[in-house]
């Protein structure tokens, strides 16, 4: 009945988590990735490579996002952390995964009207009474263009 229906439809908005871990660069890394480039090319777009494949993300969707990462992020392979389609529909699992992280996060989620939304973080998602991460954390949404808010 109707309460088959919504444990269905939140069985599918559940499903739709799904977390990336980015590398971090040091200045040192950063520096030496500039050497190799000539300074009367354009700066080559340096597109994330998903180590695993997504449900959610579209290559449009990574190349718009990309846009908005901090430079020593960029041209990092991204690393599938958590999916409930993988992990299941526990906030638990989610935060035991990002336990150990220590590299910024983006966090992807398609809701039941199949909108995809999400945040990026400087610093693993965790339980906190303190506010943390950096200036560089923004949430965006597709509808349908990008939309981001720093």
């Amino acid at each position: 009945g109707r309460g088959e229906r919504r444990a269905h439809n939140d069985r599918q908005l559940l499903q739709a988590w799904f977390v990336l871990c980015h590398q971090i660069i040091t200045i040192n890394e950063a520096k030496r990735r500039q050497s190799f480039s000539f300074e009367d090319e354009e700066p080559l777009e340096l597109l994330p490579v998903l180590m695993d494949a997504s449900a959610l993300l579209e290559d449009t969707h990574i190349e718009k996002l990309s846009t908005h990462l901090p430079a020593r992020v960029q041209g990092y392979p991204w690393r599938l952390v958590y999916s409930t389609v993988v992990h299941g529909t526990s906030l638990k699992t989610l935060y035991r995964n990002l336990l150990e992280l220590d590299c910024p996060v983006l966090m992807v989620i398609k809701d039941m009207d199949k909108q995809i939304f999400g945040a990026f973080s400087t610093h693993p998602f965790r339980v906190s009474e303190h506010c943390y991460g950096r200036g560089e954390t923004f949430l965006y949404s597709f509808c349908p263009e990008i939309k981001v808010c720093f």
